[in-house]
């Protein structure tokens, strides 16, 4: 058996998400590589799963490397990312489920469980997905469409073509010719990523 699961970056708009499907043995620190995977993340920052709201409700993470834990503190219960299944919480337990990277950026992600397929799956698939992702470290959000309204202004002032130009995005028609989702590309990562599944965590 596996899951299917649909990712929406909370707060884009239009809506950029992915679909995908993943083995049923999967835990919770593997679905955070494959989110980096289809959403063209880089894996630089921390990470956590929200049963309820972001921040402010119990989280799965990877807590060796938390060295803080200010996000909640002691309200709320944390799990171990590595040890804690999807099948704990996705087979009729939890119907969505927020995933945060990047606790200064601030990217959430809702995750919505869908019916469960009847295949099994060796590999993390993505099967359907729109609009590419944001780059790292763009300032969130508000950084992230600020940049796209001066890839679309024609006529730019200095600092602005340095900031593009920092950003590897000066020359470039649209965001979407830089950075633009290619599902094939997506797959062949997952694929590279998680070749030694099982084995690999």
């Amino acid at each position: 058996m596996a899951h299917k699961l649909k990712i929406e970056l909370r707060h884009s708009d239009p809506k950029i998400y992915r679909t995908v499907i993943v083995p049923e043995n999967f835990n919770f620190h593997q679905l955070h590589i494959v989110l980096q995977c289809v959403m063209s993340w880089e894996n630089d920052h921390l990470y956590q799963f929200n049963v309820g709201a972001p921040y402010a409700s119990d989280s799965i993470k990877n807590i060796q490397e938390e060295e803080f834990g200010f996000f909640g503190g002691n309200r709320y219960q944390q799990y171990e990312a590595t040890k804690t299944y999807l099948s704990d919480y996705f087979n009729g337990r939890q119907k969505t489920m927020n995933y945060i990277y990047d606790f200064g950026d601030d990217w959430i992600h809702i995750i919505t469980v869908q019916k469960k397929p009847s295949e099994e799956v060796m590999f993390p698939q993505c099967i359907k997905g729109e609009h590419a992702a944001p780059f790292e470290d763009c300032g969130g959000i508000p950084g992230f469409y600020h940049i796209k309204e001066l890839m679309d202004k024609k006529r730019k002032n200095r600092e602005e073509k340095e900031m593009l130009e920092w950003y590897g995005l000066a020359g470039a028609k649209s965001y979407e010719e830089v950075c633009g989702f290619d599902i094939e590309e997506v797959n062949l990562q997952l694929r590279e990523v998680f070749r030694d599944y099982p084995e690999n965590e």
